[in-house]
Formats: structure tokens, C-alpha cells, sequence
């Protein structure tokens, strides 16, 4: 089999998101279901930062593998990543919290 990568969504985050933000500033962030057929836990995740700094385009990416061995509780991460806008520096902390209070699987 293989591993296939698969779009759940996008957002950003601007100035609508914090005052502190200049409102010419745009950060895009895309979150991605990954699958490895050959795992026990085949269900895994990638977000993807995206922000241009004076004409400049910088990608941060974090892809993180094994987390779940259900397609639905994968569909569950993302949704609550993506509503809460997780990006990639923070995604590590923010799975390690989530699994102590057992709040996804």
C-alpha cells in the first residue's frame, strides 16, 4: 500500500484575530490527514503554515504520524485544530495536552 495525504482544511489568521495584528498581515494555515496502510496507528496529520513577510514567503511545516488508529477520531483533531487555529510550533504541546485529559482517543 503506501501513504496518501489529504486536504481537511484551511483558515488564516489576521487582524480580525487579535489587535495586535497590523491589518495588512495574513498568515494561512492548511491541515492535512495522513494515512500509512503499513502502521497500526495509519491515521496522522500535517499542518501547514503559510506567511509572506516583506515580500517574502515562509513555510513552516509539522507533520506528525501514528497519532490515531480511527479515521474518525483524526477527523475529530483536525476539526478542533483548524476551529482554534493550532500552528505547526504549537501542534506538539497542544497533542500532548490533549492526550493526558484523553479528550480525542
Amino acid at each position: 500500500m503506501g501513504c496518501f495525504k489529504k486536504l481537511y482544511g484551511k483558515t488564516t489568521i489576521d487582524s480580525s484575530d487579535s489587535d495586535e495584528l497590523n491589518k495588512e498581515y495574513k498568515m494561512e494555515l492548511e491541515y492535512y490527514q495522513l494515512e500509512n496502510s503499513t502502521s497500526k496507528h495509519q491515521y496522522g496529520i500535517e499542518i501547514i503554515k503559510k506567511e509572506k513577510i516583506k515580500n517574502q514567503l515562509n513555510i513552516e511545516k509539522k507533520m506528525i504520524n501514528n497519532i490515531c488508529n480511527k479515521e474518525q477520531e483524526t477527523t475529530k483533531l483536525l476539526e478542533l485544530l483548524m476551529i482554534n487555529k493550532v500552528t505547526p510550533i504549537s501542534v506538539d504541546d497542544i497533542l500532548q495536552d490533549l492526550s493526558k485529559a484523553k479528550a480525542i482517543w
